[in-house]
């Protein structure tokens, strides 16, 4: 009787079914949240477009544009200033919500 060697269907099958695992660093207060949807993504599998995301050094940062036209700007204290009700009439979405909440509900009265 031989002894040793590589046996088929020997040893722990593997618990993921997206393949090989790798060991990564992750705070503690997040690990176990990422472990949860790390297991969803595993579990819908080909739905999903699994591809490693990766960011070309080339690429630069979208730039930040705001479309001030057809807005009043006014002068305040030597400084052009808009008003952000004039912002939020215009459909501009202003954050933090609870803010723009605030200037939805004025608008609404008026």
């Amino acid at each position: 009787m031989t002894r040793g060697g590589a046996r088929e269907g020997a040893g722990n099958q593997p618990a993921w079914k997206s393949g090989k695992t790798k060991v990564i660093r992750v705070p503690e207060v997040l690990a176990d949240r990422v472990l949860e949807h790390a297991h969803k993504l595993d579990e819908l599998g080909d739905s999903l477009d699994l591809e490693p995301v990766t960011q070309s050094k080339t690429e630069t940062a979208p730039q930040k544009v705001v479309n001030l036209s057809g807005i009043s700007i006014q002068i305040h204290d030597g400084k052009l200033v808009v008003y952000l009700e004039d912002l939020a009439k215009a459909g501009f979405e202003i954050l933090p919500s609870s803010l723009g909440d605030m200037f939805k509900a004025i608008l609404r009265q008026r």
